[in-house]
């Protein structure tokens, strides 16, 4: 597949694997829609993309609001025509004990990673539908594969969209809707070092940098649709995440 002129949105895009996610398939040629909560951020990698030569539009939103995740798909559609791609990237899960987990936490941290995956593809697909299908590519973990300590919310929210991907695939599949996980283990961005897991910088460096998941997702849109990826597992050295 070639996404040269593929409309993409990219949730989470103010930092991380959503920013190196927007630089690689902006060298693609992709058109990215860009969203996230900090317009500042956005409107800084907007302008390095677009300084670049590359197509690149921003809307800033809550992802866990379905108002909002509809107006962010509108507005992709009335810049690009349509949405091909979808890469639900964004999300949170802090490092707390199940005795420790308020139900505060647990809300959000399940919204931030599941029903914003669950609002974007619903107010993404009907538009791919109509143009004879698209992929939806949802960020996932390792820890949607096993289970860790100190994160049962974040590990529930990650098996929860391994789930949801399978059941997209089978229940569109069929209408030219391909879905797929990326599930990295533990990835080097800003996130660690503003958690109790904060990390020296030899161990970051040995860790999953955002750029080789960005790479990976973009590997994953250019495979021949004849191709069917159901996910895309990235994993280093023994982490808390592994």
């Amino acid at each position: 597949m070639n996404i040269t002129n593929k409309a993409i949105i990219i949730t989470g895009a103010s930092g991380g694997i959503g920013q190196e996610t927007a630089r690689i398939l902006a060298k693609s040629g992709a058109k990215l829609m860009l969203t996230a909560r900090r317009e500042n951020v956005l409107q800084q990698l907007q302008s390095e993309l677009t300084d670049a030569g590359a197509t690149a539009i921003i809307h800033t939103g809550d992802v866990t609001v379905e108002a909002d995740c509809r107006a962010i798909v509108a507005a992709t559609v009335e810049a690009f025509g349509t949405v091909d791609v979808l890469v639900n990237n964004a999300g949170y899960g802090p490092p707390v004990s199940l005795l420790e987990t308020t139900e505060e936490i647990w809300d959000a941290t399940i919204d931030s990673c599941l029903k914003s995956a669950y609002l974007m593809t619903r107010a993404a697909v009907p538009h791919m539908l109509e143009n004879g299908g698209g992929t939806v590519v949802n960020i996932s973990s390792v820890a949607g594969k096993y289970g860790y300590a100190d994160r049962t919310a974040y590990c529930a929210a990650k098996w929860g969209m391994q789930g949801f991907t399978e059941a997209l695939r089978d229940e569109l599949g069929g209408q030219g809707i391909r879905a797929y996980t990326v599930n990295p283990g533990a990835v080097a961005t800003p996130w660690w070092g503003a958690t109790n897991d904060a990390q020296p910088d030899e161990i970051m460096a040995k860790m999953i940098q955002p750029e080789e998941v960005a790479e990976a997702v973009d590997w994953s849109l250019t495979q021949p649709e004849r191709i069917q990826i159901d996910e895309v597992m990235l994993k280093t050295f023994r982490s808390p995440w592994e």
